[in-house]
């Protein structure tokens, strides 16, 4: 099963960061690569799924934030080998350096050194980069304090009592997968991009089979319910931050038990509603106009950001030797991803 997520947010307070999670489980091991823009980093990392994918393996492909078309990382379960871009805003240093992670520097690649007309261009373009995102991120945090403003409910404790009833019959009456010691890990399968809001229905529809939506007023506090829950029963769980303002829960995956339980705004195919008949819930909140206006001026100025990184990458590839790093790519790929493959295979 190949599934895609995210690892960081473009959120109120800034970029909100889950990489110091990534890869799962502590005897993985996870080469952090390094270089500029256009030293190709994610072409690498498709490279390597790639590869993966084609030996039947399993990939878990990070998806980048900032341009969802690109890769900040790569994850192949049953090597327990991952791939990471470890250049900011997501900066990544190995924890115990050739024993959990290593270096992988694509930047060796880059004739350097460069022109002086094109330093002077990418240090424009690199401050006009940055000042985009910084307004981009004043809307985010200003459309966070209008709906902060508008949601004024907090759950008492008999709607509390009904709907964890409720989740529990659910559960109950579906059978759960437990391998190993349960694990309750943080990902995003929603961002606010370039590309404007997504949600990342195909991965969660591999992980998930049944999926519920109740309404997005109550959302935060019934995730945070059904996590307790799931964690006093011992299933494994995803927990799903939301990507505005990740200290709320905006869904949660039982990957174990195929349930996932999602706002209803989320633009999922075939997810169903909750059954919420007879329990006393808040009035829906209409947002108003100023709220979607501050969202769509930021995914403007993420848009903007996203066109003058575009700029920059076309300023650094002619200095890449793309027929070396391909070369050195193939043979990475041989020593750690072949390589292993019939190491497991000769065990077995």
């Amino acid at each position: 099963m190949n599934i895609s997520y995210f690892l960081g947010a473009n959120s109120r307070s800034g970029f909100y960061s889950l990489y110091d999670s990534f890869p799962p489980g502590e005897d993985s091991f996870l080469h952090i690569i390094k270089g500029g823009p256009g030293n190709g980093k994610s072409r690498f990392m498709r490279r390597i799924g790639a590869a993966a994918e084609s030996r039947g393996l399993d990939v878990e492909y990070v998806l980048c934030s900032g341009d969802p078309d690109s890769l900040d990382g790569v994850y192949i379960p049953a090597l327990r080998t991952a791939w990471c871009d470890g250049t900011a805003p997501h900066v990544t240093e190995p924890r115990i350096f050739a024993v959990t992670s290593d270096y992988v520097n694509l930047g060796s690649f880059c004739r350097l050194p460069l022109s002086a007309q094109d330093s002077r261009h990418i240090a424009l373009l690199n401050r006009e980069y940055k000042a985009l995102y910084e307004r981009a991120y004043k809307y985010l945090s200003a459309a966070a304090e209008i709906r902060d403003g508008e949601e004024r409910w907090e759950m008492n404790p008999e709607l509390s009592l009904q709907l964890t009833r409720r989740l529990g019959r659910i559960l109950d009456a579906t059978p759960s997968t437990v391998s190993g010691s349960p694990t309750a890990l943080r990902r995003l399968f929603t961002a606010i991009s370039c590309k404007g809001r997504l949600y990342l229905g195909e991965s969660i529809s591999k992980l998930c089979g049944r999926i519920f939506s109740l309404p997005d007023g109550i959302a935060p506090s019934f995730m945070a319910l059904a996590a307790a829950e799931a964690d006093s029963r011992g299933l494994s769980a995803l927990l799903v931050p939301e990507a505005l303002d990740p200290s709320r829960l905006s869904a949660l995956l039982l990957p174990g038990c195929s349930l996932a339980f999602v706002p209803e705004s989320w633009e999922l195919p075939g997810k169903q509603p909750l059954d919420l008949e007879g329990l006393e819930l808040p009035e829906p909140v209409t947002l108003p106009e100023q709220y979607g206006s501050a969202l769509s001026r930021a995914i403007l100025l993420l848009s903007q950001a996203k066109s003058l990184h575009d700029q920059l990458e076309a300023v650094y590839k002619p200095y890449m030797d793309f027929k070396a790093l391909d070369a050195f790519t193939r043979a990475h790929i041989q020593a750690n991803v072949e390589m292993p493959m019939e190491a497991e295979s000769a065990k077995a």
